[in-house]
């Protein structure tokens, strides 16, 4: 399937604010933020993540309030260094794992660190629906909130699909980035803010693509 990239040609004032290894505690406080605007957002959990006690009710509370989930592997590997059968393994434990807490299976999925190439894009075929990449990503795992939320803005344009991280993977060494997402809720919280003021607002993945 093809690979869904930013939609710079789309008039409407709508952006795709998505959240990248949730679940987590931080997750909540983004998706109210986003409702509080009106908004809603695309996230993409790890399998792995998924699995931890009281993650599912998580993510039911985010499908019930009109968010989107995505297919982001089961342990955060770098998919490029693993063979074909280990790269169709993450992405149907993850989605079988996502299928066992809300009742379906994503229509997405995001590699890790975005390390993809064609193989890897061969070997997940049609396994797990349609690859999400990004337009406008600030580095949100190891700044301030309020640079994180600068960073994203000055580039900002409809059509645009953002990233950001709601979760920290279990498996990441504590050297790549903060231990917390505390950061992420205050971009979230500025960035929101700034795009009522200019009458922009987050839709899902899905909901972008038929703007």
């Amino acid at each position: 399937m093809s690979r869904v990239d930013a939609r710079h040609d789309i008039a409407a004032p709508v952006v795709a604010l998505t959240f990248d290894d949730g679940p987590a505690q931080w997750t909540l406080p983004i998706a109210e933020a986003l409702e509080r605007h009106g908004s809603r957002g695309t996230f993409f959990a790890l399998g792995n993540a998924t699995a931890a006690p009281g993650s599912g009710e998580i993510l039911r509370r985010l499908v019930d309030g009109g968010h989107e989930i995505g297919n982001h592997t089961f342990t955060h590997p770098r998919l490029t260094h693993l063979s074909d059968d280990e790269i169709r393994g993450e992405l149907v434990r993850a989605g079988d794992q996502l299928e066992d807490a809300i009742g379906f299976r994503p229509s997405y999925w995001r590699a890790p660190f975005f390390d993809c190439d064609e193989r890897v894009r061969a070997a997940v075929g049609e396994l797990a629906g349609r690859e999400v990449w990004f337009s406008n990503m600030a580095e949100d795992w190891e700044q301030p909130g309020e640079v994180t939320a600068r960073r994203i803005l000055q580039e900002l344009r409809p059509g645009d699909v953002v990233v950001l991280h709601d979760g920290r993977p279990a498996t990441e060494p504590l050297e790549l980035s903060w231990p917390t997402r505390d950061a992420t809720v205050v971009a979230v919280g500025l960035i929101l803010e700034e795009m009522t003021a200019r009458g922009l607002r987050s839709l899902t993945v899905t909901q972008l693509l038929a703007a």
